[in-house]
């Protein structure tokens, strides 16, 4: 039997599978603007407008192995 997990959920926590544009820019170090032109050239997106970052991660590997 597993022990119960009583880890309890963090105030404001960041949710990498739903950022906001300008979470996601801080947390790479981007341009807001930056983000946006890659949303606009295909980059995944939720339909709130929140972005996976591991789906934006591997879209990003994606455009590099296809040399975009």
């Amino acid at each position: 039997m597993c022990p119960i997990n009583d880890v309890k959920p963090i105030k404001n926590a960041i949710n990498p599978a739903a950022l906001t544009l300008e979470t996601a820019a801080k947390m790479l170090g981007l341009q807001v603007e930056i983000i946006q032109k890659h949303i606009e050239q295909g980059a995944p997106v939720a339909a709130d407008g929140t972005i996976n970052l591991v789906n934006y991660g591997a879209w990003l590997c994606s455009r590099i192995n296809n040399g975009n």
